[in-house]
């Protein structure tokens, strides 16, 4: 089970039965609205924020950025993010029935609900879209983009009538060895690789959004213009 990612703001109506009382009490609360956008393992890096702003210039105006469900608060800012990474290709990659909820964020300005993650956040992002969709609130668009997600678990995301669209983005083009779907397997044989580009930080293969290279604003751009056109708001 995974640690908690927030506390939840934006959940299903419950019924809760108090041990004072027998009769059931049913909770309301607010249905979830707005984006949210988890980066890579860390859930920090240089990029967060200016891909934050190229989504907000490109027209994916409710945008905030998911700060939690990382290593980094506990292990510090060189261990954390390893383990993170350990958790997306062993445990989160794969579907969870457990609580993941959003505690800040969402705006009920919104015009959408929507989950977009890169690389760890991908997950992350799955995990959620699949405990509100579960919970009969719609989800609007669910953004995998570098993801390592497990081939059932994306199908079982795409079946759901209430994630109306699920857009997978692989990096494959630039070189990345992970794409959404992989193997257990294929995800162990791709980690030498994945280390050549991160120690490289060229902004190569799986990293070409992380990493800060010359011509990142325009890739920045080029993704948020992207998810727009796909529909994205």
């Amino acid at each position: 089970m995974p640690m908690p990612l927030l506390a939840p703001v934006a959940v299903a109506s419950a019924i809760l039965t108090l041990k004072s009382d027998t009769r059931p009490a049913t909770v309301y609360v607010k249905k979830p609205r707005g984006t949210l956008y988890w980066g890579g393992a860390g859930l920090d890096g240089p990029y967060i924020q200016p891909q934050l702003a190229a989504f907000q210039r490109a027209g994916i105006e409710h945008v905030r950025v998911g700060l939690t469900n990382t290593a980094v608060a506990s292990f510090g800012a060189v261990t954390g993010p390893i383990l993170d990474a350990i958790r997306a290709g062993i445990l989160i990659r794969y579907k969870d029935d457990a609580e993941w909820t959003i505690a800040s964020g969402m705006t009920d300005d919104a015009p959408q609900f929507n989950l977009i993650g890169y690389s760890y956040g991908s997950v992350l992002a799955a995990q959620t879209a699949h405990w509100y969709a579960r919970q009969q609130h719609v989800v609007d668009h669910l953004v995998l983009i570098g993801s390592p997600i497990d081939g059932d678990f994306l199908a079982d995301l795409r079946s759901m009538p209430t994630i109306k669209r699920v857009i997978v983005k692989d990096l494959r083009q630039f070189g990345d060895p992970i794409y959404a779907g992989l193997s257990q397997h294929e995800l162990i044989l791709a980690a030498p690789e994945l280390k050549r580009q991160q120690d490289r930080r060229l902004g190569e293969g799986h990293f070409y959004y992380a990493h800060v290279v010359r011509d990142s604003v325009l890739r920045w751009k080029s993704l948020a213009s992207e998810l727009v056109d796909q529909g994205v708001r």
